[in-house]
C-alpha cells in the first residue's frame, strides 16, 4: 500500500478481483468470470440474440440473460466449457508442473486465457 499527497490509499491489484475482494475460490471465480466474457464475445461476434444463443448452447434467454449479466454462481466450470464449445470454439486444458522442484506440497493454479 502506498500513501499519495492527499493521504489516499492506494493497494496495488494482484491481478484476479476476486482475490482483492476476499473471494474462497477467487482462481475459480476469474476463470468463470473469462469464460462468461468469452461465451458473450462470441455471441457478440456472431451477432446473435439471446435467444438464438440460448437455443445454441441449450439455455433458455433469461437464464442466458442473468449468466451474462454475471451471475454465474450456479453454473460449473464444466458447464460453462459446454456452452463455449457448443459456441463452436475449441477449449483446451493444459497441465503442468509448477516448475518449481520444491513446491511439490503447494496447490497448483488454475488459469483460463481466451
Amino acid at each position: 500500500m502506498t500513501k499519495r499527497e492527499d493521504d489516499t490509499s492506494v493497494t496495488a491489484s494482484s491481478s484476479n478481483v476476486f482475490a482483492d475482494l476476499g473471494f474462497a475460490n477467487a482462481e475459480l471465480e476469474l476463470a468463470k468470470a473469462r469464460m462468461v466474457q468469452t461465451i458473450a464475445d462470441e455471441i457478440e461476434r456472431r451477432g446473435l440474440s439471446q435467444r438464438d444463443a440460448g437455443s445454441i448452447i441449450g439455455l433458455p434467454q433469461p437464464k442466458l440473460s442473468t449468466l451474462l449479466r454475471g451471475h454465474w454462481s450456479s453454473y460449473s466450470l464444466d458447464r460453462l466449457v459446454r456452452f463455449t464449445t457448443l459456441l463452436g470454439l475449441d477449449v483446451t486444458v493444459r497441465i503442468e508442473r509448477t516448475g518449481d522442484a520444491t513446491s511439490d506440497d503447494k496447490p497448483g493454479h488454475l488459469t483460463v486465457a481466451a
